[in-house]
């Protein structure tokens, strides 16, 4: 949302709040009347860290034009607006002349002189990268080579994965050669994209001090005068490797084009003396001594570690990555721990080891960075992954979340099938004081069809939430006024469907409920038929609720078979499974009603009941037929409860909103056992 501020006011907040847009930008357009050549001082830093050419600060100054330039051209009759060669040049030099006449005011601190130098360097920067840019055959080529080469790097711990990805790239920069004489050898970026354990290695120089100072078993101690020669030779031999990474990427695109077989060995050895230095430090931490020959080496080949703070140690040794962006593997860690064991990260507790991906990856984005992550759904609502969530809550100044289920499409390909959500996460700058609170937004969970692919992220609409009502889960709705209700009805507390239920099996009134869905939740009081081979009854898969009660157990029954039980599931739920943690957190239940208000939804029972035995459906499975009650068809008896409901909350204004929330998600056909 846009924000007007008037810089002449007492309380002026204009660079302040333009600090604070920089921090999170990667370009800026300026329109101003006036450019303080000093003042530049007070946000070269932002715009220093940017990129060229689209990380680029671009400036028009003479917006605003002095009143007595105005009244002069209100009064001339003659129409001088065009502006010929001869007129701009007078302009450009007037221009000029402004910035001397500033430079001759006062006595330039040393802080004054040090802003105009930094000035002048990000002037002639992007001058020199457009200039080469002139002189290149292909201009679009030479851009993309230039951010392959000065902007993209990558990990993986598969070797072909590595190779595809380089390859990918290769073809991307032959595809803009339209000429034969525009060939040219195309970028060595091996040092770019590597293969190694993105969870196994040093990101730091501290991370590096740490391990020398922590004994085997576990006790740390001090830093000795060797260890303070280590490490500072540790640092001085990555910045000469980084040195010598900077000029073999400079060589291939300003210093002639290409490099040798011996540049690249440099380079080579220059990392893999560091790699095997640390290695060694890595290996004690994990309690494997170096010494012995053949237990490191097998330690080595199943944990194939990779040091980020040596392998780019000029973004690193900066604070870390401008962007993090992935698909991080989806494999359960007791699987992973057969191979190698991962240390040191907070996520380490969470069943899948995505968690300590999206951990690492925030680790080694810089303050201010960018994360993008595609994961399992499972970090919108399982309590496995709560560190994870609190890990995000706490790093992130801003986060959104956005979700998609896997029927009928699902992002990736058939024979994945997987439900996921894609998170993007502005790292926060911990060392800015005055730091807005974090805020936090989330999407409807998507369900869609293959025909909607291509507009499916183009129609994204985020709505904030507060993450501390929903208990840290990532609510999947997309309706502002219906998490905001959620969330004030949580808040007001005591009220939920949880109060009304009783321990275990202790209640005389039970109320079973099926314990998968996906286009409608169905609870029952009677289950629903199931017959085997030869019409033989069964049972069937059912969960069951128990209550003290049985007006209370009827008022949940037809409440929990409406819309408003469905919003909260899909909100909170796994798109599949229906568990009695998912009914027992809603923030509704029968103690919310007046004794008008029950007697009035208790009357419903009759028809709800008739409703639900017209609309008896049977599914093929494991040869059975298991049947089930089809409440999609019984929404003329629900809605009537849920609208009761949301009257007796003062919230009969949002019924639009759950009926168009649970519109939006159910995607098939009801004619079938589609629960």
């Amino acid at each position: 949302m846009p924000r007007i501020l008037d810089n002449l006011s007492a309380d002026a907040t204009l660079l302040a709040a333009l600090r604070s847009t920089l921090e999170l930008s990667e370009r800026a357009d300026f329109c101003v009347g006036y450019f303080n050549l000093r003042g530049w001082r007070h946000v070269d830093r932002y715009v220093d860290g940017w990129t060229p050419p689209g990380g680029q600060a671009r400036i028009l100054v003479g917006m605003q034009r002095l009143p007595h330039e105005q009244l002069r051209d209100a009064l001339n009759p003659l129409d001088e607006q065009r502006v010929d060669n001869r007129a701009a040049l007078r302009l450009k030099q007037q221009l000029a002349e402004q910035f001397r006449s500033q430079l001759l005011l006062g006595m330039p601190t040393n802080a004054d002189e040090a802003a105009l130098r930094r000035l002048v360097r990000q002037l002639q920067d992007f001058r020199d990268v457009l200039a080469q840019a002139e002189r290149h055959p292909n201009v679009r080529y030479f851009i993309l080579k230039s951010i392959v080469l000065n902007n993209l790097y990558g990990v993986d711990i598969m070797e072909e994965a590595v190779e595809i990805c380089k390859l990918r790239l290769f073809l991307k920069l032959v595809a803009q050669l339209q000429r034969y004489d525009q060939i040219e050898p195309l970028p060595d970026i091996d040092f770019n994209v590597r293969a190694g354990n993105t969870l196994v290695g040093f990101t730091s120089l501290d991370a590096v001090r740490r391990a020398i100072t922590t004994d085997p078993d576990g006790q740390v101690r001090a830093l000795y005068g060797e260890d303070h020669e280590t490490l500072a030779r540790i640092g001085e031999t990555a910045e000469i490797a980084s040195r010598a990474f900077d000029q073999f990427r400079r060589q291939q695109t300003t210093l002639g084009g290409a490099v040798t077989a011996a540049d690249k060995a440099e380079l080579r050895g220059r990392l893999d003396a560091l790699d095997a230095e640390l290695n060694r430090f890595l290996a004690v931490e994990y309690g494997v001594k170096p010494k012995d020959a053949k237990a490191y080496a097998a330690w080595r080949e199943s944990h194939r570690p990779f040091h980020w703070f040596v392998e780019f140690y000029a973004i690193m040794s900066r604070g870390g990555f401008d962007v993090v962006i992935g698909n991080p593997p989806y494999v359960a860690r007791r699987s992973v721990a057969r191979s190698y064991r991962l240390k040191g990260f907070s996520t380490g507790a969470c069943p899948d080891i995505y968690a300590s991906v999206l951990e690492q990856s925030i680790h080694v984005c810089r303050a201010g960075g960018r994360i993008g992550m595609i994961v399992p759904l499972s970090l919108t609502f399982s309590a496995g992954f709560a560190p994870l969530r609190t890990l995000i809550y706490e790093e992130c100044g801003a986060g959104w979340f956005s979700s998609f289920g896997r029927i009928p499409s699902a992002l990736f390909s058939f024979d994945t099938r997987v439900r996921n959500t894609i998170v993007l996460g502005h790292k926060q700058n911990s060392k800015r004081s005055g730091r807005a609170p974090s805020r936090f937004f989330t999407t409807r969970l998507h369900r869609w069809f293959d025909s909607e692919r291509p507009t499916l992220f183009d129609r994204l609409s985020y709505s904030e939430y507060p993450p501390t009502p929903f208990a840290g889960l990532i609510p999947k709705l997309g309706s502002a006024p219906l998490l905001r209700a959620f969330a004030e009805l949580i808040d007001r507390g005591g009220l939920s469907f949880a109060e009304d239920l009783t321990p275990s099996r202790a209640g005389n009134f039970p109320l079973h409920f099926k314990p998968t869905a996906y286009n409608y939740l169905t609870f029952c009081i009677e289950k629903a038929p199931a017959y085997g081979a030869g019409g033989r009854p069964v049972e069937s898969d059912h969960g069951t609720l128990h209550f003290s009660n049985e007006d209370d157990r009827d008022l949940s029954s037809i409440m929990a078979n409406g819309l408003l039980m469905f919003a909260w599931w899909v909100a909170i739920g796994d798109d599949f499974h229906v568990t009695k943690g998912n009914v027992a957190s809603v923030p509704l239940g029968p103690r919310q009603l007046s004794a008008e208000e029950r007697r009035s939804v208790l009357a419903l029972r009759p028809d709800l009941e008739q409703a639900m035995t017209d609309n008896l459906v049977f599914k093929r499975n494991a040869g059975k037929n298991i049947g089930n009650y089809n409440l999609a068809r019984c929404r003329h008896v629900t809605d009537r409860a849920d609208r009761t409901w949301l009257a007796a909350l003062g919230l009969e204004h949002l019924w639009e909103e759950v009926r168009l929330e649970t519109a939006l998600v159910v995607r098939t056909s009801f004619d079938g056992g589609g629960g």
